[in-house]
């Protein structure tokens, strides 16, 4: 069976990714289970995760290369690295930038240094819609893959990382391809984004904190359509940049509405001052992924947020004692 490594196993894409495609790979998974928020969401999918087949799992900070020496067998025999694991945030970031540096970019160079040492075929380095910043009514192009000015801490931490990449694996044979995710959700989603926070704090008749006045909108892309271009990389032979996003924009208040209409609850809303570096529209063009991987999002966000919902009721009782937050936000 054909072995992979996926880092960030125990996160929101990672976890997605192993429980659709644990009976295809022997999997050896790889988190630090930081902090960036609640762990106890990230135990509860490694509780999960532990019950598949071909799983193993690998408590592991990869930007401590001394540690990660001394566990360097796991990358023997390895076909393909898919680096999910990193610190995401584009307001967190300015005020902890050593962390992002030492979990985006040391972790991504250290990584990429054991891909080149084991010969591994593919390198696959999950990125981010944040690096392209506000495209108002321009698409994010795939081929925009080293920017001069990042529009963050978190996307200059990703950025260099992907660059630090190509250079170590320069004069290699491995395929490095880079997916860019335009703000995702579904279940077991993270507990800091949008979607997820705005159903907890409706069903728990909690304020519902915007910043702004919730009219920026954001290309909400669901779990399985994530997934499903994820697979489409591994059967892809050529290096390249792929954005994984929905063609379609809705704003934060619209997002509300439907989750109000789910939950047939009314939100209290308070509205604060915009977050610095908050963007309006982010809206992807997905031209390579459709004529190279024939891959487009075919969830509406109607049913996304349906299923979001669903399960946020399932796991009401494990849910209890999860931040709904950054460890950051006070």
């Amino acid at each position: 069976m054909e072995k992979i490594v996926v880092t960030g196993s125990c996160g929101f894409i990672g976890y997605n990714f192993i429980k659709s495609n644990s009976s295809n790979f022997k999997i050896i998974g790889i988190d630090s289970l930081n902090n960036a928020y609640d762990k106890k969401l990230k135990d509860l999918r490694l509780l999960s995760l532990n019950d598949e087949p071909n799983f193993t799992f690998k408590h592991l900070d990869l930007s401590n290369e001394i540690a990660l020496d001394k566990e360097s067998e796991i990358f023997e025999n390895v076909s393909t690295v898919l680096h999910l694991g990193a610190r995401a945030g584009v307001r967190q970031s300015f005020l902890d930038p050593k962390s992002y540096i030492l979990d985006n970019t040391a972790a991504t160079a250290n990584l990429a240094l054991n891909v080149k040492k084991y010969k591994i075929k593919k390198f696959i380095i999950a990125s981010t819609s944040s690096i392209y910043g506000d495209t108002g009514v321009n698409y994010a192009e795939e081929n925009k893959d080293e920017l001069e000015n990042p529009p963050s801490i978190y996307a200059a931490t990703k950025s260099f990382g992907e660059v630090l990449a190509r250079n170590i694996l320069e004069d290699t044979n491995t395929t490095i391809q880079i997916p860019r995710f335009f703000t995702v959700y579904g279940p077991f989603g993270r507990p800091d984004m949008s979607i997820l926070r705005f159903i907890h704090w409706i069903s728990t008749n909690q304020e519902v904190i915007i910043y702004g006045d919730g009219e920026q909108k954001r290309s909400f892309t669901f779990i399985s359509d994530i997934i499903s271009g994820l697979n489409k990389l591994f059967s892809h032979d050529d290096s390249g940049i792929f954005n994984f996003g929905s063609n379609e924009t809705w704003s934060l208040n619209q997002v509300i509405n439907l989750i109000e209409k789910k939950l047939n609850k009314k939100a209290i809303i308070v509205n604060r001052e915009r977050a610095m570096k908050d963007v309006d529209i982010v809206l992807p063009s997905l031209k390579l992924s459709k004529s190279l991987l024939n891959w487009e999002p075919t969830t509406r966000i109607e049913d996304g947020i349906d299923a979001t919902v669903e399960w946020y009721k399932n796991y009401k009782d494990e849910l209890k004692e999860i931040k709904f937050k950054y460890e950051y936000e006070k």
